[in-house]
């Protein structure tokens, strides 16, 4: 019994499961937190998948997954950035000067439109 419990308390710290907010943490060890203006990038979802910011906020893009993953605007868009392949550990940040509601979206994970679908996201400015 004891080592069933060592087993679940070693996969517990491996998952990086505390009981709070949600931490993503890969065999590599590239840990990300989502924040007030950091989304993380897991698997085939960003989180939080919707964030809402003041006018004028730089939003973090962190991938905390081993695959890589890109972010960038969905048709329609007032705001226009890419990001390119985001190897896992890296980031992308951009900058939302004017208010309204932005979708990105994964371009390896997800598909553009409007609204873009797959691994996607958006980002309320107010």
């Amino acid at each position: 019994m004891h080592s069933r419990i060592v087993l679940l308390s070693a996969l517990i710290a491996l998952a990086g499961c505390s009981g709070d907010s949600p931490t993503y943490t890969p065999m590599g060890g590239n840990a990300c937190i989502p924040t007030a203006t950091q989304v993380c990038m897991m698997g085939n979802n960003f989180s939080p998948a919707n964030l809402t910011i003041g006018h004028g906020t730089t939003v973090t893009w962190k991938n905390g997954d081993p695959r890589n993953h890109t972010v960038g605007n969905a048709t329609g868009s007032a705001d226009t950035y890419t990001s390119g392949f985001i190897a896992s550990g890296g980031t992308f940040s951009h900058t939302f000067a004017n208010p309204g509601t932005y979708a990105y979206y994964c371009g390896i994970h997800g598909a553009d439109g409007n609204p873009p679908t797959g691994m996607h996201g958006t980002i309320t400015v107010n």
